[in-house]
């Protein structure tokens, strides 16, 4: 699975790693857990499954599972912001395309895929690394880059309605979330 071959970039081997997230990737805000669950935010879509998080105010990034609660590297992935008005966002139809859309500016600015959507995508289409980014933060995702063999995307507004018509209607929620938007 991708997510095993992410894990050995950290240098770690999930299946025996003894702290509950692996910091190594902390710095481009892809703080990945040992443990893969649901993460039981108000909003986290019931039917996802934490691989990270952001390190920050909740954010989080699931595999949507599949009818059987099974994940595979064909799951979409959805990244859900307890902060935001509208938590859960589609951000891959896989964890590659996932790794993709991060690979430029990191995981931590994803977020703004939410709050500034036009102004974000814009600033993706240009496929350059921030200006504020660090060289480690740029080598870090360099080594993810180069170990999926990924390629930054093209036109993310297109991109993110598209995934978000085909997958938005298969997130389940509990009651919790149905209270808070009723």
């Amino acid at each position: 699975m991708n997510l095993d071959r992410l894990w050995k970039l950290t240098g770690e081997n999930r299946d025996t790693f003894k702290q509950s997230q692996n910091l190594y990737f902390n710095r481009i805000g892809l703080n990945l857990l040992n443990d893969i669950q649901n993460f039981e935010y108000w909003c986290t879509p019931t039917n996802s499954l934490t691989f990270a998080t952001t390190g920050g105010d909740g954010v989080h990034f699931s595999f949507l599972s599949d009818d059987d609660g099974e994940i595979n590297d064909n799951c979409p992935i959805v990244m859900t912001i307890p902060n935001a008005d509208m938590p859960n966002t589609i951000v891959g139809e896989n964890l590659l395309e996932f790794l993709s859309l991060g690979c430029r500016c990191g995981f931590f600015n994803l977020e703004q895929i939410v709050y500034n959507f036009k102004k974000q995508a814009a600033l993706l289409d240009t496929k350059k690394y921030p200006k504020e980014m660090e060289s480690k933060e740029i080598e870090l995702l360099k080594t993810i880059e180069n170990e999926f063999l990924l390629k930054p995307w093209n036109n993310h507004i297109n991109r993110l309605h598209q995934l978000r018509q085909k997958y938005i209607h298969n997130l389940k929620y509990s009651s919790e979330y149905y209270e808070v938007f009723s």
